[in-house]
């Protein structure tokens, strides 16, 4: 009951806005302009230095008029900074913008024109240059899609395997990764059939003890190969 007032409130607050615009009454039209004008934005992340960035983006709605914010085109102008996972933006009248964003997970960083970048969770590249992350990420080499990576991602989590204890990903050509673990440890994985082939790597991973410098081939189907170094 309380929402449906405060929305018949600003329906008249706007009528009377364009009667007033009608009238010619520039001294009405003024108040109720300023009435209307964004003076605050509130920004909820779980991440400071994100927030500020928000902020930077969103800095230049200061003063125009909360009645005529398009949130969509706001929403679309923060997801352009890839950096989000999801986003609500809320109009807080009279003159406060209030914006909830869940940052994306930063999954690990990789190279693309000699420019560093991290993959996020939501399937972004994100340049580095615009956030410092502190916690060390693992390294990507080689022309990979995100979504191949993210597949890659769920089948390790289903399977329970331990990927901080992956030091860097190495993605071919013909579209196969191997995974090199600590302890130069490398997994060689196939182009298809990933999902069985990390399922015999769990299994043999339980009943035996992997030492130091051991590659795990399992680029043939139904088969573990290993070699020490």
């Amino acid at each position: 009951m309380h929402q449906l007032i405060n929305k018949k409130k600003i329906y008249f607050y706007v009528l009377t806005f364009v009667f007033l615009s009608n009238i010619f009454n520039y001294h009405q039209v003024d108040a109720l302009k300023n009435k209307f004008k964004i003076l605050d934005i509130k920004i909820e992340t779980n991440n400071h230095q994100i927030s500020k960035l928000i902020y930077f983006n969103t800095k230049f709605l200061i003063d125009k008029n909360i009645l005529f914010l398009n949130k969509r085109t706001l929403q679309e102008r923060l997801y352009n900074l890839k950096f989000l996972e999801s986003l609500n933006v809320k109009k807080k009248y009279p003159s406060t913008i209030k914006i909830e964003a869940k940052v994306t997970k930063f999954l690990a960083t990789t190279f693309i024109d000699k420019k560093k970048y991290y993959v996020g969770s939501n399937g972004a590249f994100i340049l580095s240059e615009k956030i410092s992350i502190k916690k060390n990420l693992p390294i990507i080499f080689g022309k990979f899609d995100a979504t191949d990576f993210l597949f890659l991602k769920e089948k390790l989590a289903k399977n329970k395997i331990n990927d901080d204890e992956i030091l860097k990903y190495y993605f071919h050509k013909n579209k196969r990764w191997d995974l090199y673990f600590k302890k130069n440890i490398i997994v060689q994985l196939p182009n298809t059939n990933i999902s069985n082939a990390i399922k015999l790597y769990k299994q043999f991973k339980i009943s035996n003890k992997i030492i130091s410098d051991t590659v795990i081939d399992l680029r043939i189907q139904n088969r573990l190969v290993l070699n020490n170094g």
